[in-house]
């Protein structure tokens, strides 16, 4: 019991001296003892374990004071690689990323309606490449997909679009390559990207809505990911906001995929341009063709129809945030993806529903805005993911 008190003692200080190091760019030994208030000697080991390990490596004298000078250490963001995967869209997306989340080099293949068997060879190729394109040893392989995930056993538990169900990914992928492999997905990883990547600091809770061919959450309450009892948290997708409305694939009525997600807009916006032909959104249409620029432009030009439409779109994420916010008690939420085009008419309709269906305390404290990640964000996050299971960081 004393050997294991020990061992965990000494990977806890561990993680602790690599945190420090991490969030800093040049630091001496004797800085990292005040910081976490372990001795000298203990930092001294564990700085030096870590320099062997790569992970860590001196980077200069300090400048001269009495008695002899330090040296400084720094992270090495370098020293390792990770293969991070995005499957959520129509393309197999996939990058090799340091250790600081750095994109180095991307690759991307089409789905072209690929499902089953043929889907899961494509993801194969797509790692088998990255592999190939790694310069130094590789950490880890992260991946973000659509649908439930057991992260514990890497198992896809259901991705309709792919074809996929109860798929053990992990273990497919684990004869090729002996390093750790994560899935977890794709809206849950997002959100441990606008974490550890967002410029949020040290926000310890946050809820990050994923809107584009679908729509996911990822919840992080107290710096962890939540994924529910059966690993489908944040499924706002399916939430009905419409009663008696749209029919989703679901099988049920007005889920907030029907009128929030891409497709779905797109879809709205055909009908009002058909219902209204000589309106500036109908003219535009039939000159242009469906895009979500045109209603971009539309709404930022003042067209009342556009802006109309914009309106609803936040109303209806708004109701979802609402409730999350009323449930969870969280203070900010973000929105990733297709609702970023639209600006602050999309996110004041927002607030407005939140305001309309919590209490005013609870809305007033809600903060409401857009990722600034960009379409990397399951990129990064699969590279979080990564790092939190392997390193504890960021």
């Amino acid at each position: 019991m004393k050997k294991a008190t020990h061992q965990a003692t000494k990977e806890h200080n561990t993680t602790l001296v690599l945190k420090t190091i991490y969030h800093d760019d040049q630091i001496s030994r004797a800085d990292i003892a005040r910081t976490t208030s372990l001795t000298r000697t203990t930092v001294s080991e564990i700085v030096t374990e870590l320099i062997g390990t790569g992970l860590v490596k001196e980077t200069g004298i300090a400048p001269s004071t009495i008695g002899k000078p330090a040296i400084y250490v720094d992270f090495d963001a370098h020293a390792r690689q990770l293969i991070c995967v995005d499957l959520s869209g129509d393309e197999f997306q996939g990058a090799l990323v340091n250790l600081k989340g750095d994109v180095l080099l991307r690759h991307a293949l089409p789905v072209e309606g690929r499902k089953g068997e043929a889907a899961l060879q494509l993801a194969h190729r797509l790692v088998e490449g990255l592999w190939a394109e790694a310069t130094v040893p590789v950490l880890g392989i992260g991946i973000g997909t659509p649908g439930p995930v057991d992260t514990e056993k890497g198992i896809i538990r259901q991705a309709v679009n792919l074809g996929w169900t109860n798929l053990d990914l992990r273990e497919s992928l684990g004869g090729r390559y002996n390093v750790p492999i994560h899935i977890a997905n794709d809206s849950h990883v997002a959100a441990l990207a606008e974490c550890a990547y967002g410029g949020h600091g040290r926000t310890p809770s946050l809820v990050l809505i994923k809107v584009g061919e679908g729509i996911g959450s990822g919840i992080v309450l107290n710096g962890n990911l939540h994924t529910g009892d059966g690993f489908s948290a944040g499924e706002v997708g399916h939430l009905c906001v419409v009663c008696e409305g749209r029919p989703c694939r679901c099988g049920n009525l007005g889920c907030l995929e029907t009128v929030a997600s891409t497709p779905s807009v797109l879809q709205l916006l055909k009908e009002q341009a058909q219902r209204d032909p000589a309106a500036p959104l109908g003219r535009a249409q039939a000159s242009r063709g469906l895009s979500l620029d045109l209603l971009r432009e539309g709404s930022d030009g003042g067209d009342s129809q556009a802006r109309g439409l914009v309106r609803d779109l936040g109303t209806h994420l708004g109701v979802v945030a609402a409730s999350l916010a009323g449930v969870l008690n969280v203070h900010k939420i973000i929105l990733s993806g297709m609702p970023s085009l639209f600006g602050e008419p999309l996110l004041e309709a927002m607030r407005a529903e939140i305001r309309a269906r919590i209490l005013p305390e609870q809305a007033m404290e809600t903060q409401v805005c857009f990722s600034s990640i960009g379409s990397d964000i399951v990129i990064q996050g699969a590279c979080a993911l990564v790092l939190r299971k392997e390193l504890n960081l960021p």
